[in-house]
C-alpha cells in the first residue's frame, strides 16, 4: 500500500488563523482606500458640474455676470473684535469684487443646475440638508477645553458656517442628481458631493468653492475660505490636487 501524504487538522487550522489574521489587518485598509477613490471621483464628477454650470450659465446670458471675488482682491483687516468675533472690517486693500448681478447669476444658475429643491432657511428641518456640523462644532470636537472667546475667534469672518446657520440660515439648493450645495453667500458655497449619503463631513464629502473672475475674464472656481476640516479629512485645495496625480 502506498502512504497518502495530507495536511493534519492543526496544520489547517493554523493555516487559517494566518489567513484570518492578515485579513483582519488589510481589509480594514482596502476598504478604507476603496471608500476615499469613491469620494474622489464624486468630488471631481461635483467639481466638474460646478464648473461647467457656471460656464453654462455665462454662455446661456450671453454676458460675464459681475459676481465674483477678483483674482488680485485683498480683504480688509479686522479693526473690532468682541469676545473673539470680528464685528468690524476696515476697507479691502483692493476692492475689486463685484456683486451687481449675483441675483441674476443665481437664478441662471437654478435653472443650469436643475434645482430640484429649495431651502432658504431652516434647511436641516426641512430635509435639505442632513445633520452637518460647522466651523463652531468643528473646532470644539478638535478643542473640548475651547471657551465661548476661542471658539468666536474660531469662525472670525465665517459665522455663515456655523452649525446654527447652516442648519437654519443657510440657503440651501438640492440638485437632480443629489448633490447639495450650501450657499455661504452667492460667490462662496460649499458642495456635498454626495448628498444625503455618508459620510457628510467637512474634508471628505463637504467642500468649500469661491468664485473669483480669472485674468482671461471667465469666472472660475478656486478653493474657498471658511471651510472646517473633520478629523481626517482634507482640504479643497489638496483634493483639486489630487485628481492629476
Amino acid at each position: 500500500m502506498k502512504k497518502k501524504n495530507a495536511f493534519t487538522l492543526a496544520e489547517v487550522l493554523i493555516t487559517l488563523g494566518i489567513i484570518g489574521v492578515v485579513a483582519a489587518i488589510t481589509l480594514p485598509l482596502l476598504v478604507q482606500n476603496y471608500q476615499k477613490m469613491v469620494l474622489k471621483n464624486q468630488f471631481k464628477t461635483a467639481y466638474s458640474i460646478a464648473q461647467n454650470a457656471y460656464k453654462m450659465a455665462e454662455a446661456q446670458l450671453g454676458f460675464a455676470p459681475q459676481c465674483y471675488y477678483s483674482y488680485d482682491w485683498i480683504g480688509g483687516p479686522c479693526i473690532k473684535y468682541e469676545n473673539g468675533l470680528c464685528v468690524e472690517y476696515g476697507e479691502a486693500v483692493n476692492p475689486t469684487n463685484q456683486s451687481s448681478d449675483c441675483s441674476v447669476l443665481r437664478e441662471q444658475l437654478k435653472k443650469t443646475y436643475k434645482v430640484v429643491k429649495v431651502c432658504e432657511k431652516n434647511a436641516f428641518r426641512d430635509g435639505c440638508i442632513p445633520a452637518y456640523k460647522g466651523l463652531d462644532t468643528v473646532y470644539m470636537d478638535k478643542n473640548p477645553d475651547a471657551g465661548e472667546s476661542d471658539i468666536n475667534s474660531s469662525m472670525s469672518g465665517c459665522t455663515g458656517f456655523s452649525e446654527t446657520n447652516i442648519r437654519n440660515k443657510t440657503r440651501v439648493w438640492n440638485l437632480a442628481d443629489g448633490i447639495i450645495i450650501i450657499w455661504y453667500s452667492d460667490r462662496l458655497f460649499a458642495l456635498d458631493v454626495n448628498g444625503m449619503k455618508l459620510p457628510n463631513k467637512w474634508g471628505y464629502d463637504i467642500f468649500s468653492f469661491m468664485v473669483y473672475k480669472h485674468e482671461s475674464g471667465a469666472l472660475k472656481l478656486q478653493p474657498g475660505g471658511c471651510m472646517p476640516i473633520e478629523k481626517g479629512g482634507v482640504s479643497t485645495a489638496q483634493m483639486l490636487k489630487d485628481l492629476y496625480k
